[in-house]
């Protein structure tokens, strides 16, 4: 075998491997974006995971409680907002430094308000989510 030839197949084995390698799968990623309504049609449901949950008048801790939501309570998503990143500190709690927070819109009783995407379980379709929340009650 001439010196391009085993150059040749020794890049070509190395490559080979490099893509075998590649196609393993090393662990499920924690990253867990948002859902996408452009893809799947609407925003989804909502299911409330925490005992109680406060619907806001406004996308932030800061604002106005309208009603209080309970555990298993299934609710359609109306809209969907990122939280400012540059809110003031009495909003956060905290201070700066703190990533955005995601919000919900729904309606509850009449009531359109905001739910913290942390507080609920999200599901693209009712009845999902309505088996979903039979779990929780």
């Amino acid at each position: 075998m001439s010196g391009k030839a085993r150059i040749a197949s020794i890049f070509l084995f190395a490559m080979l491997s490099m893509a075998l390698a590649s196609c393993l799968r090393m662990g499920e990623s924690a990253i867990k974006l948002p859902v996408n309504p452009i893809l799947t049609g609407g925003l989804g449901w909502g299911v409330v995971k925490d005992a109680y949950v406060r619907l806001k008048e406004k996308p932030s801790e800061s604002a106005r409680d309208m009603d209080h939501l309970r555990r298993g309570g299934v609710f359609e998503l109306n809209s969907r907002v990122m939280e400012d990143q540059h809110r003031s500190s009495s909003d956060s709690g905290s201070g700066s430094g703190e990533a955005p927070m995601l919000w919900y819109g729904i309606t509850s009783e009449g009531f359109n308000g905001w739910v913290r995407g942390s507080e609920l379980d999200i599901y693209a379709s009712q009845v999902q989510a309505e088996r979903a929340a039979s779990a929780y009650r």
